[in-house]
């Protein structure tokens, strides 16, 4: 399987105005060791200033994602295969409930607002990822495999440090990268544990506007397996 073609190349730059409260944009994450393939989100934009940009991932939402090459589940790969085998455009809908994701400029993180059973938002998944850039429908990040789940009282642990060791047998990041994410672990622990913006915010009690129209994928979107 070829995943080198690129459907809609998001191309990003520094000079964009600020999108308005409702706007529709692309949530879109790269991977250099799959060039061409994207995880793409249309989502709604709930907040952008000098602080932050928020946006709201709704239920059902149509998203483009990566899968291997005969279309099954990137999971279903074992060890440094789960990164390093050849991987086709896939296309599913987010099956959760809604998502409110907060990104700062200049930040190595994204948070992710989950509802819990108590219909509040205020379970946390900090998402370790190059700081976003803007491109003229969205915004431009990449993973970085690891990742910190937070409740609602702050206590917080590490996820996916085995995949983080996956990906550098695989060859995705270097020795000095993995220092550099777990380094920016380390800081987003610092943030969690002073509790500082965005989780004090008012986030987790955040409804959306039922006159939102639902966002969807960019009619250039292509994909090879759907699921």
């Amino acid at each position: 399987m070829d995943d080198t073609r690129e459907p809609h190349s998001p191309a990003p730059t520094t000079q964009h105005p600020r999108w308005r409260r409702g706007d529709q944009i692309l949530w879109t994450y790269t991977n250099p060791a799959h060039p061409g393939l994207y995880d793409q989100r249309p989502v709604t934009v709930i907040a952008d200033d000098e602080r932050h940009l928020a946006v709201w991932l709704e239920s059902g939402t149509r998203m483009l994602h990566h899968v291997l090459a005969d279309g099954s589940g990137i999971r279903t790969a074992d060890g440094p295969a789960r990164f390093g085998a050849p991987r086709a455009q896939g296309l599913k809908r987010w099956q959760g409930p809604g998502i409110v994701a907060v990104f700062q400029p200049g930040f190595d993180y994204s948070v992710w607002f989950f509802e819990t059973p108590s219909g509040r938002r205020d379970s946390f998944y900090v998402n370790l990822e190059d700081p976003f850039v803007r491109f003229d429908r969205g915004v431009l990040t990449a993973d970085h495999v690891l990742d910190i789940v937070v409740d609602a009282a702050g206590n917080y642990q590490l996820k996916d440090e085995d995949e983080l060791e996956f990906a550098r047998e695989a060859g995705m990041f270097s020795d000095e990268k993995v220092a550099r994410i777990r380094a920016a672990a380390d800081s987003a622990v610092e943030d969690i544990e002073a509790w500082r913006f965005p989780f004090d915010s008012d986030y987790p009690d955040f409804h959306p506007d039922r006159a939102w129209p639902s966002p969807d994928l960019p009619a250039e979107a292509t994909w090879d397996f759907e699921s």
